[in-house]
């Protein structure tokens, strides 16, 4: 079962979405962190003075300057310092701290907000009262007798493994003496953050790499499909050429059919001179012979018409063809006070082509642009590569009175044509050689100025389909 190109765009781009959405997310909880870190300082500054109002009260009423035997005593200032730290942590995300007793050395209050009570058995000191967590007990111990000692806070960034803390301790001050110190600590850096970041950058790239193995699977596919199209583009060319030949055709014989006429009705007339007992003599002879040369003339002219797209393309100099055609043109043109001016484009590469077709469009081009001007003027042949199109153009232009736009329009039909003595299928017979190379044939009035030109364009890479021939058939 083929599934349609829609769904396929559709599930690549959901999996870019998808891996962009991941590392959206993993991306805005690194710089969470990253900012967290940054301003870890002033956050567990905050929270150790917090830490500080919540405690004084406490530690200040207590009585015999600390010097408390009973557990029991312990264990209730125990608990009413660690609610009031709960309290003073609440508002500070990921910080923990408690005090430490500077006499007793003793930690006393920890909290832990946010996490549940199955995972705030952290470590409990020599006494068993609650404090850090094991890994950095020792640590914040140090710190928080040289905050003590010092009567200074203190604010440390070290690597624990497999964690990276931040630990500020301070000392709390009463009557002018320092008896405890606050500790508070952050998580830089912890082992489900890191765990939950790789996760997070391993999804977006699986992500990724699966929309782009079914982006080249789709490309490759859109490849086939394209290679498929032009096949069947070609095929259809093929078959809409042929249509437009056949219709081309019946437009031709009905043309043919009136042309055919006239020298049938002139050879009826001698013949039947001849019966009557006139003749035959050389005059009606020569008359007889012109009619069945015009017949002659007028068959090739349609045969020539019919295969027009037999070609043999072989790289070929337009140039060059373009000279020839310019020397051809010599003596009809000197005869006619015509200036004929060749303009070849330098480096003009080769281009597929039956060099005897192109020479004779550019022939009956050359002979068509002489003609349209009786009293002389001016006949140019230029050559140009124009490389945005890949094809190369060749260019007969004239000076004579112009074509009019109702006559351009249908000058490419057979046997229309705009001279009294013309037959109509010589424009007809470049425009199918032009195009069995691919290219066209067009006419291009000059706005503002006399003269018209006719522009022969083939394309530079060989046409599709078999190897073709061009019968040599002249324009007369």
């Amino acid at each position: 079962m083929r599934v349609p190109l829609k769904i396929q765009v559709g599930v690549v781009v959901a999996l870019f979405v998808a891996a962009l959405a991941s590392l959206w997310t993993t991306g805005a909880s690194v710089m969470a962190r990253e900012g967290r870190r940054a301003s870890a300082g002033d956050i567990l500054a905050r929270a150790g003075n917090a830490l500080t109002r919540r405690g004084e009260g406490l530690l200040a009423t207590t009585p015999r300057g600390f010097e408390i035997v009973s557990p029991g005593e312990w264990d209730d200032l125990d608990r009413r310092l660690g609610e009031g730290a709960t309290q003073a942590l609440r508002a500070f995300d990921g910080v923990e701290g408690g005090y430490f007793l500077r006499d007793q050395k003793r930690f006393l209050g920890a909290a832990f907000p946010g996490e549940p009570a199955s995972k705030t058995k952290k470590a409990r000191d020599r006494k068993g009262q609650l404090g850090p967590p094991p890994r950095e007990v020792d640590l914040i111990e140090i710190q928080a007798d040289a905050a003590i000692r010092r009567n200074q806070p203190f604010f440390v960034v070290e690597d624990v493994p497999p964690s990276t803390v931040a630990i500020r301790t301070a000392p709390v001050t009463i009557d002018g003496q320092v008896v405890a110190a606050t500790w508070t600590m952050t998580r830089l850096v912890d082992p489900i953050f890191i765990d939950r970041s790789f996760r997070g950058y391993r999804l977006s790239a699986g992500l990724a790499l699966g929309g782009i193995a079914l982006a080249l699977l789709l490309t490759i596919n859109l490849a086939r499909t394209v290679g498929r199209q032009k096949v069947e583009r070609d095929r259809l060319q093929g078959e809409l050429r042929r249509s437009e030949r056949l219709a081309a055709l019946g437009k031709l014989l009905a043309g043919v059919a009136h042309e055919v006429r006239n020298p049938l009705a002139g050879i009826r007339s001698t013949v039947q001179l001849w019966q009557r007992g006139i003749g035959p003599d050389g005059e009606s002879f020569d008359d007889l012979l012109s009619e069945v040369d015009r017949l002659d003339g007028i068959v090739g002219r349609l045969l020539q018409f019919s295969r027009a797209d037999a070609q043999e393309m072989v790289p070929g100099d337009l140039n060059a063809l373009a000279a020839e055609a310019a020397r051809l043109a010599g003596p009809s043109a000197e005869a006619h006070a015509v200036r004929v001016e060749l303009d070849l484009a330098p480096t003009l590469p080769e281009v597929p082509m039956a060099p005897p077709a192109v020479v004779q469009v550019l022939r009956n081009l050359t002979t068509n642009a002489i003609q349209a001007m009786p009293e002389g003027g001016r006949l140019r042949i230029a050559t140009r590569l124009d490389t945005g199109r890949k094809r190369v153009e060749v260019e007969v232009s004239d000076t004579g009175k112009g074509l009019d736009p109702d006559a351009i329009a249908h000058l490419f039909e057979p046997f229309y044509t705009t001279k009294p003595n013309g037959t109509g299928l010589g424009l007809a017979i470049a425009r199918e050689i032009a195009l069995a190379h691919r290219g066209e044939l067009r006419a291009e009035p000059h706005p503002g100025r006399a003269g018209v030109s006719f522009i022969l364009a083939l394309p530079l890479t060989e046409p599709a389909g078999k190897p073709r021939r061009v019968a040599d058939v002249e324009i007369a």
